[in-house]
């Protein structure tokens, strides 16, 4: 008897031929030792490639500083500075080197770089006025050589701690490539740690259960209609107890291939898709990552071969099945570990929902209750029933446990107690749940045809509010007519706002626009007076700090240069 199948499976296995996504070449060479160690150190690693973080795969190698900032920073090879990115966020203080051969060498996180540079940056953020600032120069403007000293360590934009970010690229596509492959690697004689099996039913049941299950080491469980499996493994380097990612995951149904994931390149725009690599809920309740080895038709990720039924196991009714899952690290050491399944009849009592259908290869719209919403095609890995409700106030879309890889657009129609003169100061805001606790995000907004209108990439529980509140400027060292030296020339202040988020500052000394440093994850705001040739005498300091919403707060003081 031919069992039918719910029509989201259907969907979910016919896809062999992906609209998205290409399986990774099986064999890809890339030169080895063509470039040199960035640092004049050891090596030891706080961060591996592809190593999972939140919403993104980590692009490159996290290199240990000996826990502090300073150390040279070498260029890896022969070419020329093709991008310089000040931010306070994200890579921080950055570089990059497009080499000859067709490769870019990135380094982040950097405190500062060589006093040449520094003074080139520097030139145009003062003629832009901005602290933030992404430069490309000439090819060729800014040559470098193999060796050359080109910046010193930091812990600069969303770091968490002092290191050196370094990545290799392709320049053309900019796709970030393990710089395990041009001989980078590292001393490694320790294999990947298991932590946990699962089994999940894409449709039928598990032991009975219709949600994942845990599988035991050698274990048995018994499963109808099809299944999924997945692997909780990290990897550690010698001379470093940090966990970092693996390199590659197989598994195998009865010995034969179901499932590769293999760590070597992405693009960015993939990215995201770690959501649909990994167990998005587990993550999102638990902060636990579990490698999914099944392939949702929306995902785009490119690290997989040797794809079966996209790693999902069909069962017979009396069949047994030896399942086997590989995990292994870039130096060949290997983890296994195995399972038994039984299979059994599927008896097909599913009876789905389809009172808001959502396709994930398709545009689609929804409104309601004074929402409007389109989510663009492509930007989902798999078809959904989309749970909607409204109360008090307050639009509940979707599953915030669901993950999805693109923004999309929701518009609300603001609401009579909303004064049309202060809708300017109107955001959406954004709850959810996370590891048990209801946290809320300010999205930015806009005023579009009489509707506030934002660009999430997550549901939620979507509302409004106004936002007059202007940011908070704390002066940490400075107060009417401090004092400052050459040996003590830094004044700091501390940043924030409490609602829709810093969107600029400027500060000015004596009138003229003055460079100031923020270091957004510790709100820090500093103004170096010696960098920025501060005269011996009294001085006025005039600091402006605005929101999204054009909410400003404004310090004046007086100071003193002494010396």
């Amino acid at each position: 008897m031919k069992v039918i199948k719910p029509i989201f499976l259907n969907l979910l296995l016919s896809s062999v031929v992906f609209g998205q996504r290409t399986e990774q070449p099986k064999s890809e060479t890339y030169p080895k030792n063509i470039f040199q160690n960035p640092l004049e150190i050891t090596n030891y690693l706080a961060g591996n490639f592809g190593e999972l973080r939140t919403n993104h795969f980590h692009a490159g190698l996290d290199i240990k500083t000996q826990q502090r900032e300073g150390l040279k920073v070498k260029a890896v090879g022969d070419g020329y500075i093709s991008r310089i990115n000040i931010s306070p966020t994200g890579y921080g203080n950055a570089l990059y080197i497009d080499h000859p051969n067709g490769y870019t060498s990135v380094y982040a996180h950097l405190r500062e770089f060589t006093p040449e540079l520094q003074e080139y940056v520097r030139k145009q953020q003062y003629a832009n006025e901005t602290f933030k600032i992404e430069l490309h120069p000439k090819p060729n403007e800014l040559p470098i050589k193999m060796g050359d000293l080109i910046a010193l360590s930091g812990n600069t934009g969303g770091s968490g701690g002092p290191h050196l970010h370094f990545e290799i690229r392709d320049t053309k596509t900019e796709e970030p490539i393990n710089p395990f492959y041009f001989g980078f690697d590292l001393p490694d004689t320790r294999k990947p740690s298991i932590l946990g099996l699962y089994a999940y039913p894409i449709y039928g049941d598990i032991n009975q259960k219709t949600n994942r299950v845990i599988v035991a080491n050698g274990g048995t469980i018994s499963a109808s209609g099809a299944i999924g499996f997945g692997v909780k493994a990290y990897d550690k380097h010698n001379g470093a107890e940090n966990n970092n990612g693996v390199h590659q995951i197989n598994i195998y149904v009865n010995d034969e291939p179901i499932y590769t994931f293999t760590s070597n390149r992405f693009s960015f725009d993939e990215a995201r898709a770690i959501n649909s690599v990994c167990d998005y809920s587990d993550i999102q309740k638990n902060n636990s990552w579990v490698y999914q080895g099944f392939v949702k038709d929306g995902n785009p990720i490119r690290m997989y071969s040797n794809l079966k039924n996209n790693g999902i196991l069909e069962l017979e009714d009396g069949k047994s099945y030896k399942v086997r899952i590989e995990v292994s690290d870039y130096a060949g050491n290997l983890s296994s570990q195995s399972f038994t399944v039984n299979g059994k009849a599927f008896i097909d009592s599913a009876k789905l929902s389809e009172t808001n259908p959502i396709l994930w290869n398709k545009e689609n719209h929804f409104k309601s209750d004074g929402i409007e919403i389109f989510f663009p095609k492509n930007i989902f890995y798999e078809d959904f029933d989309l749970a909607y409700k409204f109360s008090n106030g307050k639009h509940w879309v979707g599953n915030y446990y669901m993950p999805i890889h693109q923004t999309y657009t929701l518009a609300i129609e603001p609401t009579a107690d909303i004064p049309t003169a202060q809708l300017d100061k109107a955001v959406i805001i954004r709850e959810y749940q996370k590891r048990g606790t209801w946290k809320k995000d300010y999205l930015t907004t806009e005023l579009k045809n009489g509707k506030l209108v934002t660009n999430p990439k997550d549901f939620g529980v979507f509302s409004i509010m106004l936002d007059n509140t202007k940011p908070t400027i704390t002066p940490l060292n400075i107060k009417s007519e401090s004092q400052f030296t050459q040996a003590n020339s830094i004044i700091k202040f501390t940043i924030d706002d409490v609602h829709s988020g810093i969107k600029d500052y400027k500060a000015y000394i004596d009138g003229k626009w003055v460079l100031a440093e923020y270091d957004q994850k510790i709100k820090r705001l500093t103004i170096n007076l010696n960098k920025e040739q501060i005269s011996v005498g009294d001085h006025q300091l005039e600091l402006n700090v605005k929101d999204e919403k054009n909410n400003t707060a404004t310090y004046s003081t007086t100071f003193k240069k002494i010396s």
